[in-house]
């Protein structure tokens, strides 16, 4: 895989704008909390972002692989941040997949792949990190849950 590079330019006070390869930019900036712009990105949620997007691109590899069939994929990623001797530290981050597939039987064909303990191993993002990532993997059959909007 070749290198990935993202470009930051600062625009004001406390905000940015990154842009990667053809992707389209994206505002960034401090956290309101640190005195940061309401509705851009924090780098601390991108980071939390990160670990969901990696896990799910790590699920699908897998779910292709062994031709699971999928009828929704969703996900609930927090990360916790404690103050530390070495200053603010993210000291854990939980995520919770929920995946629904068309029936009985391909819940049964894919629960003994344990595809939970495959995406924690595999994914690149969240093996980098120097905190736990603790997922969370439930697998349902049957139609989808609606589209939040």
């Amino acid at each position: 895989m070749p290198d990935l590079t993202v470009s930051l330019e600062w625009e004001k006070d406390k905000q940015g704008t990154l842009t990667a390869r053809t992707n389209p930019p994206l505002a960034v900036g401090t956290p309101p909390d640190f005195g940061g712009p309401e509705g851009v990105w924090s780098a601390e949620e991108l980071f939390v972002a990160s670990v969901g997007s990696c896990l799910m691109s790590t699920f699908l590899y897998f779910a292709d692989r062994f031709d699971v069939p999928l009828k929704a994929y969703s996900s609930v990623s927090t990360g916790r941040m404690e103050k530390t001797p070495g200053g603010l530290r993210f000291t854990s981050i939980d995520v919770t997949i929920r995946v629904t597939v068309p029936d009985e039987e391909a819940r049964e064909r894919a629960a003994p792949l344990r595809l939970r303990e495959k995406i924690e191993k595999y994914c690149p993002v969240s093996t980098a990190l120097n905190c736990p990532v603790r997922v969370t993997l439930d697998l349902h059959a049957g139609a989808a849950p609606a589209a939040k909007r």
